[in-house]
């Protein structure tokens, strides 16, 4: 099968760039596949990439061309904005090529993709009034906010760009619900869960420290998990990450005497490996919907069991006993779990963790699940 990759690569990278490649180097060995990618940090802020993000007609045609020479029988989208904008959708559809896109996040009806601002879950622009995010301090600036809510407007009221997309695939049921929510055919949306290498065997015995591992933001609700260590009384953790709040959330430790909290800062895969090779737990506390961080599932793979919040996809991988779930922005009881994870027992969920890794967040059942996605939308088109 010839499959066409299609990617705008932030400016900062995170896991969505990084998954992006795994899928391609996963998908390679036994398919044609071709990375069609802009990077966003090559852009200028100004009226050029707003024009990009609302549509270019010359790169419009420099997409088709890509698309006409490859001759892919599938296109999957990733993040489009702001560098490829429109024009992967628009080639797609004068091609009449399968289009399928990942839904990384919420941006198909929020502005800022988090639903998520002013501290608190946000869906005042799901209905259409994107101008909140002018009105809110949902980006940097107004200019960037006006930018992403005007464009979003255009693609979804003037092109109408999910008429062309064939198929959504989510990597939690939550994204899925929320998107069925939205009016999106369920016809169109399949969960399909992100994947990790399983190291090959599990490892032995509990881990010394809780870890948190990320981007340090406000919507990560570390804020609350620091406050959750101090009431839990200091036990060792680590923090690795870093992001626009980590200078607030260093000087927060501090003022708390968490004297056995230490940020680790922005690590390196192997580093990484490192810490979580004696980690007892995950916590990841976010406040906001989370969709399925690739944190958690590098954490399952090794037994780690999670420590997470009620909010998004989190409870799905936490669940049936793979870790502990605890109403977001509760310190109490983020306190209890803390405590909780003693070593019988966070040792026996993370057997649990691992076991699913195992069936369920594997590279051959992601590919298996991709292919199935892709080859019934080319059979679809073989038939019409």
């Amino acid at each position: 099968m010839r499959i066409l990759i299609a990617h705008s690569f932030y400016r900062v990278a995170g896991g969505e760039d990084r998954y992006v490649r795994q899928q391609l180097d996963l998908l390679q060995d036994d398919h044609d596949v071709t990375l069609l990618s802009e990077r966003n940090e090559d852009l200028t802020p100004g009226l050029a990439t707003a024009r990009r993000m609302v549509g270019s007609a010359s790169h419009r045609r420099s997409v088709e061309a890509t698309m006409r020479a490859f001759r892919p029988d599938v296109v999957h989208l990733h993040n489009p904005y702001p560098a490829l904008g429109p024009s992967v959708h628009l080639a797609a559809r004068t091609l009449g090529i399968p289009l399928v896109v990942t839904v990384h996040n919420y941006r198909l009806r929020c502005p800022n993709g988090f639903l998520f601002t002013e501290g608190e879950i946000c869906t005042r622009c799901t209905g259409g009034n994107h101008v909140n995010a002018v009105l809110h301090r949902c980006f940097p600036s107004r200019a960037q906010g006006a930018a992403y809510a005007s464009t979003l407007w255009v693609h979804r009221f003037v092109r109408k760009l999910e008429r062309d997309v064939d198929a959504y695939v989510t990597p939690s049921e939550h994204v899925r619900d929320t998107l069925a929510g939205w009016g999106i055919p369920e016809r169109k949306l399949v969960t399909v869960r992100n994947f990790t290498d399983l190291p090959e065997a599990p490892r032995r015995g509990g881990g010394r420290f809780g870890v948190y591992l990320g981007r340090l933001s406000a919507e990560k609700g570390i804020d609350v998990l620091l406050a959750a260590l101090e009431r839990a009384g200091d036990p060792e953790f680590r923090i690795v990450g870093d992001g626009p709040v980590e200078t607030e959330l260093r000087e927060a430790a501090r003022a708390r005497g968490l004297d056995r909290t230490r940020f680790l800062g922005r690590l390196d895969p192997d580093e990484v490996a490192a810490v979580l090779a004696d980690a007892l737990y995950l916590a990841l506390p976010s406040v906001w919907h989370e969709n399925a961080p690739l944190a958690a599932l590098e954490a399952m793979a090794r037994g780690i069991p999670l420590l997470v919040s009620d909010k998004g996809g989190l409870p799905e991988l936490a669940g049936d006993g793979r870790g502990i779930v605890t109403p977001a922005g509760d310190v109490a009881a983020l306190a209890r779990g803390i405590e909780a994870m003693s070593g019988d027992a966070a040792a026996e969920m993370g057997e649990r963790a691992r076991r699913y890794a195992s069936e369920h967040l594997t590279p051959r059942a992601h590919k298996s699940a991709l292919e199935g996605v892709y080859s019934g939308l080319v059979e679809v088109k073989d038939i019409a």
